[in-house]
């Protein structure tokens, strides 16, 4: 079954901070589960508790929950210890049955992923908190969103008139979005290293050294790379940029 993605998404990320701002809106390093929920503090109004939802980017596009390391779910717990799990579908989406209780939402976070709503480092656990849910004939939305993220290193080597080659250190390097109003421009300086590493989120990154009077590009100055959300986790090849005295 095809599930449409609403156009109303500020709408849907509004329930999905209301549903962490009423639970715990816990932060989770992976391996840390959140307390157990509390029991209602009254009687909830019987019925049926559908909750339904999508797993989204930064970009605020759907995640497909199967191309991820490992499978996405997302595993509900009650307050008197039931546990539920659906699937992420490739279109982003999740729906659960429940009833009514106290449920926490939560979902882990693949490597190299971290997550945005509800806040959650990398590869921890994204949990929405404590929630009571009454029955009712409308289902519950929520949403996770998540991002990739890809640290990429740039090295700048030195060649001295001599034919001596050293690290660069205190170049300027630039790590530049191309055609991505959901990215920032980064600015780093080498280290005594030579190395400059930037956070990057998926997408096209123009990364270029900013030049210096007396040294000759031996490399090309600018590099472009595509980075892939789907892309096997591991560390990225460096970016290298040289030049000769």
């Amino acid at each position: 079954m095809n599930h449409r993605f609403p156009a109303t998404l500020s709408l849907v990320l509004a329930v999905a901070l209301l549903l962490s701002s009423l639970g715990a809106g816990s932060v989770a390093a992976s391996g840390d589960a959140p307390a157990a929920c509390p029991a209602p503090a009254k009687p909830l109004p019987a019925g049926p508790v559908v909750v339904q939802g999508w797993v989204i980017n930064h970009r605020e596009l759907p995640v497909d929950g199967t191309r991820t390391p490992a499978p996405l779910t997302i595993t509900a717990f009650s307050s008197s210890g039931a546990t539920v799990s659906a699937a992420v579908g490739s279109d982003g989406f999740f729906r659960l049955t429940l009833t009514p209780e106290v449920w926490d939402f939560q979902m882990q976070l693949p490597e190299s992923w971290d997550g945005i709503v509800p806040l959650a480092p990398r590869a921890g656990l994204a949990s929405t908190g404590c929630t009571p849910l009454a029955g009712r004939s409308q289902p519950y939305l929520i949403l996770f969103k998540i991002r990739r993220l890809f640290d990429v290193t740039a090295l700048k080597w030195e060649e001295l008139a001599g034919g001596t080659v050293q690290p660069g250190a205190g170049w300027r390097i630039t790590f530049q979005p191309v055609n991505d109003p959901f990215a920032v421009q980064q600015v780093r300086s080498t280290d005594a290293n030579g190395a400059a590493t930037a956070t990057l989120t998926p997408g096209v990154w123009r990364i270029y050294e900013t030049t210096r009077g007396g040294w000759t590009p031996v490399t090309p100055s600018v590099v472009s790379i595509t980075l892939d959300q789907y892309a096997p986790p591991g560390a990225l090849d460096p970016v290298v940029f040289k030049n000769r005295q």
